[in-house]
C-alpha cells in the first residue's frame, strides 16, 4: 500500500511539473505572438502606401491593369491580416490553451500575406528593364531585413517571411541567367542566409528576455504572497502577544490576592503572634509556606517584568542615580546570604563617577539580579566583586565578577533566553527560573545600553551592563587609558 501511495504521489508530482512546463510554454508562445503583432501593427497602415509607391515606379514597364490587380490583392490580404491581429489582441492572448492554434492561424495569415506581397519580382520581372529589376531587388532585400527583425520572435512567422522574400530575390535573377545575374543570385542567397542567422539570434534574445520577464513576474508574485503571509503571521503574533500580556496582567491580580493572604497568615503563624501553634512542626511548616509564597510572588513579578519588556511597554522614569549608594545598598541586602554561603562580597567602584540618568528601580533590579546569580553560582570561599567604571566610549560599565563555576561557551547564548538553563545550573543546589539575565538585558537595552558576558568554566563569570554616554550627567569626557610602554 505504501509503495502504491508513493508511486501515485510521484506520478501526481510529475504531472504537476509537466502542467507547469506546458503552461510556461503556452505563455511564451502567446508573448511571442503578441510581440510580433505589436511590431507589425504600426506598419500595417503603411503597407498599402508602400505598395502604391512600388506600383508607381513599375508603371513605366508594367501594364496598369496588372498593377491594379496586385494592389487590390495587397489591400485584401492586409485587411485580412489586420483583422486576425485585432481578434488576437482582444481574445487570443488571454487563452493559454489556444496558444498553438493562434500560432498557426497568425502564421498562415502571414504566409498568405507574404506570398501576395512578393509577387512583383516573380510576375513582373520579365516586363521590367534592368533598372526596374534592380529596384525590385533593392526593395525586397530591404523588406527581408525588416521582416527578419519584426517577425523574429515567432519562428513560423519569421520562416514564412524569410522564405518568400528569399525566393523573390534569388529565383528571378537565377532564371534570368548570365554572369551578372548569377552573381546577383549568389549575393542574394548569401544575404538571405545572413538574415536567417540574424533572425535566429534575435529570436533567442527575445525568448530569453520573455522568459526572464516571466521569472520576474513569478518572483514578484511569490514575494507578494510571502509578504501577505508574513503580515498575517505578524498580526497573529501581535495578537498573541497582546493576549499573553492581558492574560498575565489578569492572572497576576488573581494570583497576588490569595498570595498576600498566604504570606500574611503564614507570617502570623510563623511568628506565633496570637499564641503558640502547638507542635513545633506547625511553625516549621508555616515558615516553609511563607518562603514558598515569597518565591512564587517573586516569580510572578519576574514574568510580568519580562513580558512588559518584551511588549515594549516598559516606561523609563529617569532620575539622577548615584551608583555608589545603589551598590552599597545592594551589597547590604545580600550580606547575610553571602555570609551563609561563605562568599566574600567586594566592590570596585571608580572615584568621581558621574551620576547615571536612568530608572532607579530598573538599575536596582539589574544589580540585585546580577549579585544574586553570582552568589548562587559561587562556591564556598569564593569572591563576588561588584564594579562600576567608565568605559572607552565615554559610557558607564556596571557589573559583577565572580569566581564561580563558570559557563561553557555553548551555553552562553541560552542564559539570555527566557527560562534558559545552562549546564552550570546542575552544579548548584539552588535552582533559578532562568529569568534573571533576560530581565537584565531587557532593562539595560531599554536604556540604550547592552549587556556582555565573559566566562570560563571553573574560573568564573563576568557580566557587564554598559550604559551609553548619553545616560550620564553632561559634560563627560571620554576617559583616556594610559598604557606603559617599555
Amino acid at each position: 500500500m505504501t509503495s502504491a501511495a508513493n508511486n501515485s504521489y510521484s506520478s501526481q508530482t510529475n504531472a504537476a511539473k509537466r502542467a507547469m512546463t506546458a503552461e510556461r510554454v503556452a505563455k511564451l508562445k502567446l508573448d511571442q505572438l503578441q510581440l510580433v503583432v505589436k511590431n507589425i501593427r504600426p506598419g500595417m497602415f503603411g503597407l498599402p502606401m508602400l505598395a502604391l509607391a512600388i506600383c508607381f515606379v513599375l508603371a513605366e514597364w508594367v501594364p496598369l491593369v496588372e498593377l491594379e490587380m496586385w494592389f487590390g490583392a495587397v489591400l485584401a490580404v492586409t485587411a485580412f491580416y489586420a483583422a486576425g491581429h485585432h481578434i488576437f489582441l482582444r481574445r487570443g492572448r488571454a487563452q493559454l490553451r489556444y496558444a498553438d492554434r493562434w500560432t498557426w492561424i497568425l502564421s498562415a495569415q502571414a504566409a498568405v500575406f507574404n506570398v501576395v506581397w512578393v509577387l512583383p519580382p516573380l510576375i513582373f520581372w520579365s516586363e521590367c528593364s534592368d533598372l526596374g529589376r534592380m529596384f525590385l531587388l533593392m526593395v525586397y532585400a530591404c523588406n527581408m531585413a525588416g521582416a527578419a527583425a519584426i517577425t523574429s520572435p515567432c519562428k513560423p512567422c519569421s520562416i514564412s517571411a524569410l522564405i518568400t522574400n528569399a525566393i523573390a530575390i534569388i529565383l528571378p535573377p537565377l532564371l534570368q541567367g548570365g554572369g551578372f545575374y548569377y552573381g546577383i543570385a549568389f549575393l542574394a542567397a548569401g544575404f538571405s542566409f545572413f538574415m536567417a542567422y540574424m533572425a535566429q539570434q534575435v529570436y533567442a534574445t527575445t525568448r530569453d528576455m520573455l522568459l526572464l520577464r516571466e521569472d520576474k513576474n513569478d518572483l514578484i508574485e511569490q514575494l507578494t504572497a510571502a509578504k501577505i503571509e508574513s503580515d498575517k503571521a505578524r498580526y497573529r503574533a501581535e495578537a498573541a502577544s497582546h493576549a499573553k500580556s492581558e492574560f498575565l496582567a489578569n492572572m497576576s491580580h488573581e494570583l497576588r490576592t490569595p498570595l498576600n493572604a498566604i504570606l500574611g497568615f503564614s507570617e502570623i503563624m510563623k511568628g506565633e503572634v496570637f499564641g503558640p501553634v502547638g507542635s513545633p512542626q506547625y511553625s516549621e511548616y508555616a515558615a516553609h509556606i511563607h518562603s514558598s509564597g515569597e518565591h512564587l510572588l517573586g516569580l510572578i513579578n519576574d514574568v510580568l517584568d519580562l513580558s512588559r519588556i518584551e511588549a515594549g511597554r516598559f516606561v523609563i522614569k529617569a532620575t539622577e542615580i548615584d551608583l555608589k549608594d545603589e551598590i552599597a545598598g545592594a551589597i547590604n541586602l545580600f550580606a547575610v546570604r553571602a555570609a551563609e554561603g561563605k562568599v566574600d562580597l567586594q566592590r570596585d567602584v571608580e572615584n568621581d563617577l558621574p551620576l547615571l540618568i536612568a530608572d532607579e528601580r530598573a538599575v536596582r533590579q539589574v544589580l540585585l539580579n546580577l549579585i544574586s546569580n553570582a552568589i548562587k553560582f559561587t562556591p564556598e570561599n569564593g569572591t563576588v566583586t561588584i564594579f562600576a567604571r567608565r568605559n572607552e566610549q565615554g559610557g558607564l560599565d556596571v557589573g559583577v565578577t565572580d569566581s564561580g563555576v563558570g559557563i561553557a561557551p555553548e551555553d552562553v547564548p541560552h542564559v539570555f533566553e527566557a527560562f534558559g538553563q545552562g549546564q552550570h545550573d546542575l552544579s548548584v543546589k539552588e535552582k533559578g527560573t532562568g529569568l534573571g539575565l533576560p530581565i537584565v538585558r531587557g532593562l539595560v537595552e531599554a536604556h540604550g545600553g547592552k549587556v556582555g558576558l565573559t566566562s570560563e568554566v571553573g574560573k568564573g563569570t563576568t557580566v557587564t551592563a554598559s550604559f551609553p554616554r548619553e545616560r550620564l550627567t553632561a559634560p563627560q569626557p571620554v576617559p583616556i587609558r594610559l598604557t606603559a610602554v617599555i
